[in-house]
């Protein structure tokens, strides 16, 4: 483990939707390599027991993660989140997506959920206790989306096009309006920037896969984009952890990140 100086130098990072397997992993990752990190969860414990089941010890949970617990639809409890000494992280991660699908009567659609606009309203709380807290340096951002819903040249197999159009309606639609949010946000003056810079990582279909590592994963952009089937959870976090958070950023800044096997 990392000791308290080493610590000290590597960025604060805020970690939403961490008991999800793309950003939890990400937090593993991070923890495993000394920083301190802050996680809003509405039930800690889970979230402790799928860090202990990626290896993260108890120690190291206590010592460099602190868990907020709350809603992110709650700005009061994002604002706590984003929090740190006084001032505001230095990276911020969402991972928010849609967990609970229902099948609905309809052949056009036959998949919805409880909550169709999580990420898009997820996105907009975070945006504004960061705007509310106002913060001197401006924290860096990077949220998980998803191809199929590219402005650019199409970024999935043919396929997975139809595949997604008929199962995946309801949450790329969430997803798009998060996206365009961001795209938003990210446009603004400099004078009302929220963000110092936005990342959107884009990976196709998820597994719950093992982590395949760096040599299995193509990268592209939204507008040359990698085009493929699936990528694990496991490998959005590592890459995440590997490219954004453990020094890379500057080498995707601003961009539409397309990440696949």
């Amino acid at each position: 483990m990392a000791d308290a100086s080493a610590a000290a130098t590597k960025p604060t990072i805020a970690f939403f939707g961490a008991t999800g397997g793309c950003a939890c992993a990400a937090l593993a990752n991070a923890l495993k390599n000394g920083y301190t990190c802050r996680a809003l969860a509405r039930t800690p414990s889970k979230l402790q027991d799928l860090l202990k089941a990626k290896n993260v010890s108890e120690q190291l949970i206590a010592s460099n993660l602190s868990i907020i617990e709350g809603d992110v639809k709650d700005v009061s409890a994002v604002k706590e989140a984003v929090g740190h000494k006084g001032q505001v992280v230095d990276i911020i991660i969402s991972g928010i997506g849609m967990n609970v699908i229902q099948l609905r009567f309809s052949l056009i659609r036959p998949f919805g959920s409880p909550d169709p606009s999580i990420c898009t309203t997820a996105t907009a709380t975070i945006i504004r206790a960061v705007s509310e807290l106002n913060p001197v340096k401006k924290p860096l951002f990077a949220t998980i989306s998803t191809t199929g819903i590219s402005k650019g040249p199409r970024d999935v197999t043919l396929l997975f096009d139809f595949i997604y159009k008929w199962l995946a309606a309801v949450p790329h639609e969430d997803k798009r309006s998060m996206e365009e949010l961001l795209d938003e946000t990210g446009s603004a003056p400099s004078e009302r920037k929220i963000f110092q810079d936005i990342v959107i990582v884009k990976a196709s279909w998820l597994t719950d896969g093992p982590e395949l590592g760096e040599q299995k994963i193509r990268v592209g952009t939204e507008d040359k984009p990698a085009i493929g089937y699936t990528i694990s959870r496991n490998d959005v976090g590592g890459w995440i952890f590997r490219e954004l958070l453990n020094g890379n950023w500057g080498k995707y800044a601003g961009g539409k990140i397309t990440i696949t096997y």
